[in-house]
């Protein structure tokens, strides 16, 4: 059995670590922008970038001006039409995708569905001033309870990808379900769903998302999040839960997400007073998409 001191300050160290992410220069809180496009869209243009955008054949694509800015993509000044991947700037990485810059801001784009099915594509806009900004000293959260801290059993499932419902209306995710958390909190038996994230450095990370009673009270009422560690090296094990690792999505901090919503089956039915609370200020939602 690990020592709650060593708990506690393994904590600790995670807490300080939490809030210097929140105002990294490129992080989630530095979003300023998120435009969207469809296929067929061509010779479109943005408020805050140089060029054209268009998607092609499930591409984005960017075209500079004949003169005049330009975006930076992978370090050199593109002369023509250049895909820009989705993904870059995403907590969970991508790969494939490479840095693109406009003067101080980073520039990524998202690929995403509507109710319809139909593909959507962002362009989202990251400035460095707006998150250096921001003063997240005063986050709180829930004191570390290592009775928070649960046995669990995950059980691998038949790989799914689905398009979740988002804080975003009319915007889809894929959120990909790669098995079942089962675990007990006061004295019921949950079965909750885990979704699998891909991580440049940390591999396949399992995530649940959950809402409970203290959800728009004293947590952010969308829910929260929580990354679970592999018990063994193949990453088909986990033996614990540890709820004071909850957090808020990024759709807590800024309208330019499309955090998706928690699935029924991981509504708890308790409060689960762990974990990190809601922001000291409501953002009031308004979406970017106007479908």
């Amino acid at each position: 059995m690990t020592a709650p001191e060593h708990l506690k300050g393994q904590w600790r160290e995670w807490r300080h670590a939490r809030v210097a992410e929140l105002t990294r220069p490129y992080g989630w809180t530095a979003l300023v922008a998120q435009d969207w496009l469809k296929e067929g869209d061509a010779g479109i243009t943005l408020e805050l970038l140089p060029g054209t955008w268009s998607v092609e054949g499930g591409k984005v694509i960017y075209t500079p001006g004949a003169d005049g800015p330009n975006l930076s993509v992978d370090g050199v000044y593109p002369t023509g039409p250049v895909e820009i991947v989705p993904g870059r700037n995403q907590t969970y990485g991508h790969f494939a995708s490479v840095p693109v810059y406009f003067g101080d801001l980073e520039v990524e784009t998202i690929a995403r569905t509507t109710d319809e099915g139909e593909s959507l594509y962002a362009v989202r806009v990251r400035d460095p001033r707006e998150s250096a900004r921001k003063d997240f000293s005063n986050l709180e959260s829930y004191d570390y309870d290592v009775a928070w801290r649960v046995p669990a059993t995950f059980t691998q499932t038949e790989v799914l990808d689905i398009e979740t419902v988002t804080v975003e209306i009319g915007v889809r995710e894929t959120t990909t379900r790669i098995g079942v958390l089962t675990l007990e909190l006061g004295g019921e038996r949950y079965e909750l769903a885990v979704i699998g994230k891909t991580s440049d450095n940390r591999g396949l990370v399992p995530v649940v998302h959950v809402r409970d009673l203290t959800s728009g009270d004293t947590t952010y009422g969308a829910g929260r999040v929580l990354e679970l560690e592999w018990a063994d090296e193949a990453c088909t094990q986990i033996d614990v839960a540890d709820f004071n690792y909850l957090t808020p999505l990024p759709c807590a901090f800024t309208n330019f997400v499309t955090c998706p919503i928690p699935p029924q089956e991981n509504h708890l039915r308790l409060a689960v007073t762990a974990g990190e609370k809601r922001p000291e200020v409501t953002l009031e939602r308004v979406l970017t998409y106007a479908g």
